[in-house]
């Protein structure tokens, strides 16, 4: 876990040392600021989760500071310590925004039982705004499951980049996992206590993307009746995990690398910069280097976000680990569903190492769960599989003319035309179709579809 950050002011260098190396004893990385100058300059720089403010300092006073600080980043906590100490001056000092008052000479374990709280306190806040709560099925997929070469290879590139913090690029076909990894990525990180952010680039517009991201102040626009905390802001100290990070607005990439750089963002209509610190995750089945040739996707933010790149592999390079995956992923379903554990015959293993998984795992998972309504067994045999809704051959679908097709298989294989004849662009197809941007991915991702590398 990241140790929280703390920013030490006090005109005395002996007793800044001496808070300082207490915190730094007990879990804390601290800095110093002998001035309200100097402490200002620092608080602009970087990003804290306490500052420990003297009241009286060599060119003002704590009263004068405080405002300016929380101009700079409101968020922050600020714990005011004096040495004489009034109910007027604490009351006035809470006004202004401090979090707690404390009365010199100083008790430091008591000083560091009220900072822990603090701390606690805000990543709580941070867990309750990003809805942390992640329900976890009583069997998760284990994501490196098998022994290819392909998945062997991934595992070891994924457990040395878990522990980095620079941004991660997941690249990949369509149904791979690349979500599943980046929860992966992480659950081992030193940010594993935090919350992690996700959201879908592809399914918005400019405008909601801006407000997701960076959310926005009251009055910002039309409709904006309440402030908006966006998900850079709730995922302070955490992660922020950008999926089709390709379809992301060439207009929101600029404020996105500069929250990249700076670790600065300004919510819309707000005047003020806010200052956060959080490690981004990316995804794309997209080529990256491709939509920056095409003018697409900025060179500068590719750059930024490709620091580390990972590459899920399709199924088709780990045919031998897919009797492994599709027993825990019926072991999942059973689970879920409240049944019976259901094993497979060796026909229908070799039935699923035959096909050829367009769609990868997410395909598989469907396959099986169709299996799995029919079985009326403990066991799942080759004749019990239903590949007739799945793509065959590559990203190919059947022909939907067939009468005993059902609506629903119609409108995918329809889609899948679209889809393929649009070469993998969403907005055109989208448009084709009359739907939603929003409402294309979600049936792409419920029907377990195809895009190629390379589409827009």
């Amino acid at each position: 876990m990241a140790k929280p950050k703390i920013l030490v002011v006090d005109d005395e260098v002996a007793i800044r040392f001496a808070i300082r190396d207490f915190l730094e004893q007990n879990g804390y990385d601290a800095d110093e600021a002998g001035s309200c100058a100097e402490a200002e300059a620092r608080y602009r720089k970087d990003v804290y989760d306490l500052v420990t403010l003297d009241y009286a300092l060599g060119d003002g006073n704590a009263l004068d500071l405080l405002p300016r600080l929380k101009a700079i980043d409101a968020g922050v906590p600020v714990v005011l310590l004096t040495a004489h100490g009034s109910i007027e001056l604490a009351v006035r000092a809470i006004q202004l925004g401090a979090e707690q008052f404390l009365v010199k000479p100083l008790n430091l374990p008591a000083l560091l039982t009220v900072l822990d709280r603090t701390v606690e306190n805000q990543r709580n806040r941070r867990r309750e705004l990003a809805n942390a709560a992640r329900d976890q099925p009583r069997r998760a997929l284990d994501l490196f499951l098998g022994l290819s070469p392909a998945i062997r290879r991934m595992e070891e590139q994924a457990r040395r980049a878990a522990g980095a913090e620079s941004p991660i690029l997941i690249q990949g076909e369509t149904g791979t996992g690349k979500s599943e990894l980046a929860r992966w990525l992480h659950r081992h990180s030193s940010r594993a206590s935090e919350a992690m952010l996700e959201l879908n680039c592809g399914g918005f517009t400019r405008e909601f993307l801006e407000t997701e991201l960076f959310g926005h102040e009251k009055g910002a626009f039309t409709g904006a009746v309440n402030a908006k905390v966006g998900l850079l802001e709730a995922a302070h100290r955490g992660t922020v995990f950008l999926d089709e990070v390709g379809d992301m607005d060439l207009q929101v990439q600029p404020k996105l690398l500069k929250a990249l750089e700076e670790k600065r963002f300004r919510r819309l209509g707000e005047v003020h910069d806010r200052k956060v610190d959080f490690r981004l995750i990316a995804a794309t089945h997209q080529n990256l280097e491709v939509l920056v040739q095409e003018r697409l996707f900025r060179a500068d933010l590719f750059y930024r976000v490709s620091a580390i790149q990972l590459v899920m592999p399709p199924l088709t390079e780990r045919t031998e680990d897919i009797p492994a995956l599709a027993q825990n992923l019926m072991n999942r379903l059973t689970d879920e569903w409240g049944r019976d554990p259901v094993v497979f015959s060796k026909a229908a293993l070799l039935q699923l190492q035959k096909h050829g998984w367009p769609g990868n795992i997410r395909e598989l998972r469907n396959v099986l769960e169709r299996a799995l309504l029919g079985a009326s067994h403990g066991s799942i045999d080759e004749g019990d599989l239903d590949f007739a809704s799945s793509p065959r051959g590559g990203d190919a679908w059947e022909s939907a003319s067939s009468s005993h097709l059902t609506l629903r298989e119609v409108e995918r294989n329809h889609i899948a035309a679209v889809l393929r004849e649009e070469g993998g662009h969403v907005e055109r197809a989208a448009k084709r179709l009359d739907i939603p941007r929003s409402t294309l991915y979600q049936k792409i991702k419920a029907y377990g579809l195809d895009q190629k590398p390379g589409s827009r």
